[in-house]
């Protein structure tokens, strides 16, 4: 049987989707996986004998390329995946990052792109999330293929918890924005003068502002109705999601990196029976059929007739919002991308071995008690690690002392910012 090996560069929500819930999929199907962290020191032991091995966002250092080069002496195939537009040199003018006001940290997210596109190009083919990335990595001329984002059995089982345990609400309207990144802003200004000219309209109407998200907004005599949520850990996240009425995932149609996104906002949301308006980007339009299980605002005034629409229509937001609870049990699920990992895995092998090539004998059925998979969930263990002493020895092994002590300074000064707030300017 042949085995597959999964090495991160990142941590977080990023990991998580892309590495965690992959793992998940082809243990699903029975494929033998392993998961691990490019800071590892035991990394070139674990890849012996892979026959395909997946680089989850890695950048691009010596380290790396012993990596590579060890896979490479046995015959593995070696793939990246990537979800996100990290790989373009312009892109860094299209992050809205409070982040790069340090001129530290902006010289190093570039040199990072520089990296990022090394990575591409050293490896065999690459696995994206969304058909705009695959059209961006083209140009390298290398297969590619798109295994979209898909939720994970224990994201299912927090969403089924907290949907059987919601009460009837009051006559409140609940309109909904998360944002897990401190990069979102000009996304979000995009709708906030419809937002306030509809509080005015709508006295039940309250928002639920969560995550990383700038204050800064004036909301008049409104502002007792703006709740804001610190940023949550992704377990917490579906209770505070099911608690909306209507979600919204505006994003700048001009910016690439927008563009880039995939659709989880849309499926975090139906995943607990709520609608959600979004701007058509690629990979919304290929979730969502407007005015069946989401909407789709192309404009302010459309964003404006979508959020009425929800707001006034009570049996039009439990329609649109079961419609994409049905959805995604339909596309999202782990079974259902368990057997496309097996496609995904049969295409890579096809265009490299012709003569090995995994062949599902049974269709995966569909789980209703997800927490009888719980061995199949990821340790929390896991998911800190690397810790932040063990990120560091690998820089320094990996980049050099000058890298290092520049990681150690953003490090510091996001730590410190808070309390000593940092006045940078690029």
């Amino acid at each position: 049987m042949n085995i597959i090996s999964i090495l991160s560069g990142v941590q977080g929500d990023t990991r998580r989707y892309r590495a965690f819930h992959l793992y998940e999929q082809l243990s699903l199907a029975g494929i033998s996986t392993t998961l691990g962290h490019i800071t590892s020191s035991s990394v070139i032991k674990s890849i012996q004998n892979v026959d395909i091995l997946i680089l989850q966002r890695v950048t691009w250092d010596p380290l790396i390329a012993q990596v590579i080069e060890e896979a490479r002496s046995h015959g593995a195939i070696i793939l990246a995946d990537v979800d996100d537009l990290v790989f373009r040199r312009d892109s860094f003018q299209w992050i809205d990052s409070p982040d790069f006001a340090d001129p530290i940290r902006a010289k190093l997210y570039n040199e990072n792109l520089e990296r990022n596109l090394l990575t591409l190009q050293h490896c065999d083919g690459i696995i994206v999330s969304t058909n705009y990335l695959a059209d961006e990595v083209k140009d390298l001329g290398k297969p590619v293929w798109i295994h979209r984002n898909a939720f994970s059995l224990e994201m299912f089982y927090y969403a089924k918890k907290v949907t059987q345990s919601n009460q009837p609400s009051n006559n409140n309207i609940i309109v909904g924005y998360a944002s897990g990144t401190p990069t979102h802003d000009r996304d979000f200004q995009l709708i906030q003068p419809i937002l306030f000219k509809l509080l005015g309209e709508y006295p039940q109407l309250h928002m639920n502002l969560i995550g990383h998200l700038n204050k800064k907004y004036d909301w008049g005599n409104f502002a007792d109705r703006i709740h804001y949520i610190n940023f949550l850990p992704w377990r917490y996240l579906p209770k505070s999601l099911s608690q909306l009425s209507i979600n919204l995932a505006p994003l700048r149609l001009d910016n690439p990196f927008s563009q880039s996104k995939s659709e989880i906002k849309y499926m975090e949301a139906a995943l607990v029976k709520v609608p959600t308006i979004a701007s058509p980007t690629e990979a919304f339009r290929y979730a969502i059929s407007a005015g069946r299980n989401g909407f789709l605002a192309f404009s302010l005034d459309e964003w404006e007739v979508c959020l009425r629409k929800l707001i006034e229509d009570t049996a039009l937001r439990h329609s649109i919002a079961n419609n994409a609870y049905q959805d995604v049990l339909q596309r999202y699920a782990p079974w259902v991308r368990s057997e496309e990992a097996i496609g995904l895995i049969n295409s890579i092998l096809k265009t490299f071995r012709t003569d090995s090539i995994f062949l599902p004998s049974t269709k995966i059925s569909s789980i209703d008690e997800p927490e009888l998979f719980a061995y199949l969930w990821i340790n929390k263990k896991i998911e800190k690690h690397p810790n932040p002493i063990e990120r560091g020895l690998y820089t320094l092994r990996a980049r050099g002392l000058i890298t290092l002590l520049k990681e150690f300074w953003i490090f510091l000064r996001r730590s410190i910012s808070p309390i000593f707030p940092f006045k940078i300017t690029r």
